[in-house]
């Protein structure tokens, strides 16, 4: 029975005898653990806008025709469509091209606008004679010209002079030959004169002698301005003549269009 005790009492301290070690104050026994350092949110700004520029378009080439001699045509055209042959036409005639013309250009990257007005129709409209065509269409021309902005204005007309003037053929095709007139009674017309001279250039790198130049006018008998002081780059074309067709005006119209375009726009010489 005494040993029994005693094995009782072993038993006992050997198992309360770990709980008092912890209670001891040694370095390894604390009872709470250490305060964590606290963890600090790092804040990021925000990657800023960057603003993409929008890719430059440059405007397309402007172009504004006009027909001051609205009712000038070309005999085979007018014979084809009516059976007889003027030079005249109400209906038939340039300013009935004007789609065609745009059309040429349009092809080249080239924008048109025409000057919605049958110039000869308000000259007989207003009792005017042949001579005052110019004075006619002026104050149209002038509204267009201050509301808008073009970078080259064609007063397109057809010549009286016939075939042998002015067709040419190269390549086994016939073409309507182009004139340039240039009005030298104004003071700017040194502007005017230099884009019609440029241009007939660039035409006969084309077609080498579809252009018979800059013809300059002034003096006794001639109009001298043609409303070329309203504009430094407006220009009078003269396209083929009385005898040319229609193939050989729309063949022109094509090589006039890549012209301007290859001269002004391009500029591949």
């Amino acid at each position: 029975m005494h040993k029994l005790k005693r094995l009782l009492g072993l038993l006992l301290f050997l198992f309360m005898l770990p709980i008092a070690i912890g209670q001891l104050p040694f370095p390894n026994n604390k009872t709470s653990l250490e305060e964590q350092p606290e963890q600090k949110l790092v804040a990021y700004a925000a990657a800023p806008m960057i603003e993409t520029e929008e890719p430059y378009l440059p405007s397309p080439f402007q172009v504004l025709l006009l027909f001051t001699h609205s009712h000038e045509t070309y005999k085979p055209v007018v014979k084809l469509k009516s059976g007889v042959q003027a030079v005249y036409d109400e209906q038939t005639n340039i300013f009935s091209m004007q789609e065609l013309i745009g059309h040429y250009l349009q092809l080249n990257g080239l924008q048109s606008t025409v000057l919605d007005l049958d110039v000869m129709t308000v000259m007989k409209q207003q009792g005017a004679n042949f001579y005052q065509a110019y004075d006619v269409v002026r104050p149209y021309l002038a509204e267009e010209l201050n509301k808008n902005q073009y970078d080259l204005v064609l007063d397109i007309h057809r010549d009286s002079a016939k075939s042998a003037v002015t067709t040419i053929e190269a390549d086994g095709q016939k073409f309507a030959k182009i004139a340039f007139v240039i009005g030298a009674e104004h003071a700017g017309y040194e502007s005017n004169f230099a884009y019609a001279e440029i241009l007939s250039e660039r035409l006969n790198t084309i077609v080498p002698g579809i252009s018979r130049g800059v013809i300059k006018k002034q003096g006794e008998d001639v109009d001298g301005v043609y409303n070329q002081d309203l504009s430094p780059v407006m220009l009078l074309v003269e396209l083929g003549g009385i005898d040319n067709s229609e193939e050989q005006l729309q063949r022109t119209m094509a090589v006039l269009a890549q012209a301007i375009a290859k001269t002004f726009v391009t500029e591949q010489l």
